[in-house]
């Protein structure tokens, strides 16, 4: 027997499906601990104690849910939600959560041996997290330096221009003393870059705080990118984080498929071997990437010999067409 669960943010929806893939029943309960241990007596009543467990989102409102099975002794899978899509529509239209849950059971059923755990280690789950709370902080330091450069330079374009760097601690200390003298309009400015300044500083803080947070946790439980060329702690615990468990990804090709550097095919008929770029996919993850391999190009050896043969030659200057003696 098989177990699909369609996961939200307050409660789940299972559908208990049996080896021939006929409904036996659906449940719906809240999404607490409670009804995590309300599931899983459903699940014996129904004569599923060692049911299989598909889940959708299992890393974001099914993550309570799926360690609790897990604990219980089911074997938990990950169902990525683009498998779920062909069976979502052959249920008809229209939409239920009953539905969605039975397509997510219909997928464990045919594609049990191409799916991979959904509970994720705790060292993904806590670089998942941290990762993800930097990524936000240098986002919103980068806003609030473009909003104190936008006031400032309404006040004093001349002097805006002459700082390059708003986020340095003895820049910061000049924009937290800096006074555009009197007036109503002038104060107001004053006050908006002192406030952004402070907040520009406290986002410093938190940034380098959890650098050094995410650094300790790799050097504690060990960082496989360690000796990867262009892989440096931040872009390490980006791809690690966004990566999760790869016994999800059935081969290299899948990796490269999640994370957009698997080219698509786009050619047809004379162009059949024409491919593009992949605009899809993880873009965190293919951002580091890219940072990897912007890094090897220039520090690599190995990386500028590979680039050196995939490059074409340079073609040398056609030689102009030779003028006629005829009048």
């Amino acid at each position: 027997m098989v177990v699909g669960i369609d996961v939200h943010k307050q409660s789940h929806t299972a559908a208990l499906l049996d080896e021939r893939g006929a409904l036996v029943e659906t449940v719906t309960v809240p999404n607490s601990v409670e009804g995590a241990a309300q599931l899983h007596r459903w699940l014996c009543e129904q004569g599923g104690e060692d049911a299989v467990v598909g889940i959708e989102n299992a890393a974001g409102y099914g993550r309570l849910l799926c360690g609790a099975l897990t604990d219980a002794g089911h074997v938990v899978l990950n169902v990525p939600a683009w498998r779920t899509k062909r069976d979502r529509h052959a249920h008809g239209p229209g939409k239920s959560d009953a539905g969605d849950a039975s397509a997510v059971a219909e997928v464990v059923l045919r594609r049990r041996s191409e799916l991979g755990p959904a509970l994720e280690p705790e060292l993904v789950r806590a670089l998942r997290l941290l990762e993800g709370l930097r990524r936000q902080s240098v986002y919103d330091r980068t806003q609030a330096i473009q909003r104190l450069r936008a006031i400032w330079t309404q006040v004093d374009p001349q002097a805006e221009a002459q700082l390059a760097k708003c986020a340095t601690q003895r820049a910061l200390r000049k924009l937290k003393r800096l006074d555009f003298g009197d007036g109503l309009a002038a104060e107001a400015a004053t006050q908006c870059v002192r406030e952004l300044a402070r907040e520009i500083e406290q986002l410093n803080q938190r940034i380098a705080s959890l650098d050094r947070q995410l650094e300790r946790l790799l050097r504690e439980h060990g960082n496989p990118l360690a000796d990867l060329p262009g892989a440096g702690p931040v872009v390490a615990v980006a791809v690690l984080a966004h990566s999760g468990d790869v016994r999800r990804f059935r081969n290299a090709a899948a990796y490269a498929r999640f994370c957009g550097a698997a080219p698509i095919p786009c050619g047809s008929g004379k162009t059949a071997s024409r491919h593009r770029l992949d605009r899809g996919g993880n873009r965190q993850l293919n951002a580091a990437l890219h940072r990897i391999a912007i890094v090897q190009a220039r520090v690599d050896p190995r990386a500028r010999d590979f680039l050196a043969r995939k490059r074409p030659k340079a073609r040398p200057p056609a030689k102009p067409a030779a003028r006629s003696n005829a009048t």
